[in-house]
């Protein structure tokens, strides 16, 4: 991952600045492969691919997303239960890739790889003016991989 321009505090002021790392997702997988095994301190395999994200891009993404995934029954249990927070009958008609979207970043923020601060920034509501019509472009909603 490149960035092209200065770095912000805000971790979503960057995202539309990186640019796709000029190495391709095999060479990154061969060249994890041959790299020595290192051994996360304390175990935490979040915070090791988290660090690893520039050497990783592509693999650190699949990671990260893969193993905030819970792993236990119980976890499983209140990821249905803050889905049903999430989905109450105000919101059912969310798709289930914003749905995707908003338990991983909930898991994301719980993990502290993510600020409020930042997520508050990127949902606040511009002011309109009345009568004013914003529009907005088609994939605005898109989630990219």
């Amino acid at each position: 991952m490149v960035l092209l321009q200065p770095t912000s505090a805000n971790v979503f002021d960057n995202l539309r600045f990186v640019a796709a790392s000029a190495r391709s997702p095999l060479d990154e997988l061969s060249a994890y492969l041959a790299a020595a095994t290192e051994v996360p301190e304390g175990g935490d395999a979040l915070k090791w691919w988290k660090r690893n994200t520039s050497t990783f891009p592509h693999l650190s993404r699949m990671a990260l997303d893969y193993l905030s995934i819970p792993a236990t029954s119980v976890d499983v249990e209140r990821t249905f239960s803050r889905g049903r927070l999430l989905l109450s009958h105000v919101r059912n008609r969310l798709s289930a890739e914003s749905t995707r979207a908003l338990l991983c970043i909930g898991s994301w923020l719980n993990c502290g790889m993510v600020k409020i601060s930042d997520i508050r920034s990127v949902t606040t509501e511009v002011e309109v003016a009345a009568g004013e019509v914003e529009e907005l472009e088609a994939d605005w909603a898109k989630i990219g991989v």
